[in-house]
């Protein structure tokens, strides 16, 4: 009987052990995965804060901008950067294409 004792309170040793690791480990997971998405939060505030800053800028560059000016910073981007300008054109008459055979 007293082995019989013995055994069960080191089984019940064991078993609390293994309960407290196991604790312990959820603990630590659950401490990284909030750090984790902080840090993609973060990441993602200053993503949409950037995001607004360039639609700010946009927005206040036609408003305070000429159309023929506009014409004149178009034709300086191209000269500029002929090989974009041509993929962006393109992409443009697609996506005008596609629009138009919707209808």
């Amino acid at each position: 009987m007293d082995d019989l004792e013995k055994s069960q309170e080191s089984m019940g040793a064991a078993a609390a052990g293994v309960k407290k690791q196991v604790s312990e480990t959820a603990a630590d997971a659950k401490e990284k995965l909030t750090e984790l998405g902080r840090d993609a939060a973060g990441q993602l505030s200053e993503v949409a804060e950037t995001a607004t800053d360039k639609v700010k800028a946009a927005a206040d560059y036609l408003r305070e901008t000429e159309l023929t000016a506009m014409a004149e910073d178009v034709k300086e981007i191209v000269k500029r950067y002929p090989g974009w300008s041509l993929a962006a054109a393109a992409v443009a008459g697609f996506l005008l294409a596609h629009l138009r055979s919707r209808d």
